[in-house]
């Protein structure tokens, strides 16, 4: 596991300079950002011992940050063990506005789009569910659903979200396998816990989800991930089409390949575009700790 560093909550700009006074400095905010900043891939919850040591407050006053938070609805707290929720991706989205992630998804949708001419969708797991963030249609009626971006639907029964399932670490996809999860949509969604858990391993070492007529009859969807510059699965595209114009083998074969190329391209621009951000905010700002 990687070394988690200390945070250093008296950051300034390169040479010792702060371009604000001080008494317009609002350090409570400060920490409060820093609290947040402890959360990663490899220290998913924290518990108020962490935080003091990390940030360098007192035990009082982390446990007031992390208390605050907790009701706010951005951590959630079991047992004096603090973990992040959905809400905290509010904070992202104005990140993501500004470099507009859609303007680097939709053109690979619509590649999709226009060479199999069915519909194509982006999307996040947010808990138990997926998100459409993004989606390129097709001119014809695919799903009786109506989907637009925004929706969310149960990940168990959808391609989408089965797939980012796969990709999660044990612990977080132990926490979500219970019978909420699994509940039926329609005849054939699987809600057995042990059969499910062996679909998503078997999802995990092809590399993509097929699900038919679980999450809408006569539907049949496949769906691959797309991962960030770290290789972590960060999002998923998809392709549907009713079942009576394809079955699994020939949306296996014509369909897969295409969304296989596309997942890979927008992997590639994350990756690329994050790396120039990533350097953009170490010119501009030049922080260095200490």
């Amino acid at each position: 596991m990687a070394r988690t560093a200390k945070v250093a909550t008296n950051r300034k700009p390169a040479g010792g300079a702060s371009k604000i006074k001080p008494a317009d400095f609002v350090s409570a905010l400060a920490r409060g950002i820093e609290v947040l900043r402890l959360f990663s891939e490899h220290q998913p919850q924290v518990t108020t011992s962490e935080v003091a040591e990390h940030t360098g407050l007192s035990r009082a006053a982390a446990r007031r940050f992390l208390l605050t938070l907790t009701e706010l609805g951005y951590l959630s707290n079991h047992q004096e063990s603090f973990r992040p929720l959905p809400k905290m991706l509010e904070l992202g989205y104005s990140y993501l506005s500004t470099w507009n992630f859609r303007e680097i998804v939709q053109p690979y949708l619509e590649e999709v789009v226009q060479e199999l001419a069915e519909n194509c969708s982006f999307a996040v797991l947010d808990g138990p569910d997926v998100v459409y963030l993004s989606r390129a249609e097709a001119r014809r009626i695919v799903q009786s659903i109506t989907i637009s971006v925004g929706t969310r639907v149960p990940a168990a029964v959808s391609a989408l979200g089965r797939v980012l399932l796969a990709h999660l670490p044990p612990e977080e996809l132990d926490r979500l396998l219970n019978p909420d999860l699994l509940k039926p949509v329609t005849p054939r969604t699987i809600t057995d816990p042990l059969l499910f858990s062996q679909r998503l391993a078997k999802v995990r070492e092809q590399g993509y989800a097929i699900v038919e007529g679980e999450f809408e009859e006569g539907l049949i969807s496949v769906a691959v991930p797309v991962f960030d510059a770290d290789g972590n699965a960060v999002a998923a595209i998809n392709v549907g089409t009713p079942m009576t114009r394809a079955n699994a083998e020939q949306v296996l074969e014509q369909f897969l390949p295409t969304i296989q190329r596309a997942a890979q391209n927008i992997s590639r621009a994350f990756a690329i575009r994050s790396r120039n951000i990533n350097d953009e905010l170490v010119v501009r700002l030049g922080f260095q700790d200490g």
